[in-house]
């Protein structure tokens, strides 16, 4: 490869990453334009910690993909669960985990519970989990507290709405929570603008290869 093309896709590759985080950057300033209707961004302590931006971010990944997968009906949310247990599992048996096997442990999901889950799904027709359920989901990218305490945020931002199960076999103790979708609209609206970005300077980069090419080949006739 000639150092010219080296360059240039040096140069495509750093712009690449530059569109990454202006995308999470955007998405992230359109997550604290809502808290500001609500409050000054003070009151949300988590979202305005210094890893803030992180935190909402994997929750809302994990909405996302939720939602992607369609996991609406209990055979899916079934497997789901059935993949997390097995990857916590598969984390705590390597000597160099670095987190709380106490906390990781606690976020296997049993049996019992795992039939709550998916009753609760099946019920709403719709991913919604208590509390602690997203805690120990997340439990690779923060601990369950934190994300307890994110959750508070974000219902206090009117980002996540709490939800009461009417059945009379429902566990009432179980406090359920579920995104409103706009944590979702305006992740999935960040990630149709990365893709505009990266086509741009890909389309950009590919037409200066094209013409760099053209121009050599002249040069050597």
């Amino acid at each position: 490869m000639a150092a010219g093309s080296r360059t240039d896709h040096m140069t495509l590759a750093l712009e690449t990453v530059q569109a990454v985080l202006e995308s999470e950057h955007a998405f992230f300033e359109a997550v604290r334009t809502e808290l500001r209707k609500v409050a000054p961004l003070s009151e949300f302590p988590t979202v305005s910690s210094p890893n803030g931006m992180d935190y909402v971010l994997q929750l809302t990944r994990f909405l996302f993909f939720l939602d992607a997968l369609n996991c609406t009906d209990a055979e899916k949310v079934s497997r789901f669960i059935d993949l997390h247990n097995a990857k916590v599992e598969s984390d705590i048996a390597d000597p160099g985990y670095p987190r709380s096997l106490v906390e990781a442990r606690k976020a296997i999901i049993r049996p019992e519970r795992k039939a709550k889950i998916v009753e609760t799904v099946g019920a709403f027709g719709r991913p919604i989990f208590a509390i602690y359920d997203y805690g120990h989901f997340l439990i690779e990218n923060m601990s369950p507290k934190t994300t307890e305490k994110l959750i508070e945020d974000l219902r206090y931002g009117g980002l996540l709405v709490r939800r009461e199960d009417h059945r009379i076999d429902a566990d009432q103790k179980r406090v359920l929570i579920e995104s409103t979708g706009l944590l979702q609209h305006y992740y999935v609206a960040s990630l149709l603008q990365l893709r505009r970005d990266i086509a741009g300077n890909v389309g950009v980069s590919v037409a200066e290869e094209e013409t760099d090419q053209a121009s050599l080949a002249h040069r050597d006739r």
